[in-house]
């Protein structure tokens, strides 16, 4: 299995650990991940305002939603009480 296959096959086993529209609090969950060396994809991140929408109130954008993060399943409960008192 060559690495672009290999890498496509973890991204589909990812489980969402947090979501949030909250830039302060995508930065705070960022930087836990980081120091905890806890792979993991920012998804949606680099699109909320790329529609022109912005966040309209609700903390995110209504067309992509929320920030979600996802990490490998043998990462998420680490990761789930890493993350468990940030409120976002």
């Amino acid at each position: 299995m060559d690495e672009a296959q290999q890498e496509k096959e973890n991204q589909q086993r990812l489980v969402t650990v947090y979501e949030t529209g909250n830039e302060a609090v995508v930065a705070v969950i960022k930087s836990v991940l980081d120091e905890a060396e806890i792979r993991y994809l920012a998804k949606g991140e680099g699109v909320q305002d790329l529609f022109g929408v912005g966040i309209l109130g609700t903390g995110f954008n209504p067309i992509t939603g929320p920030v979600q993060f996802r990490v490998m399943p043998e990462d998420e409960e680490y990761a789930r009480a890493l993350l468990k008192d940030i409120e976002g």
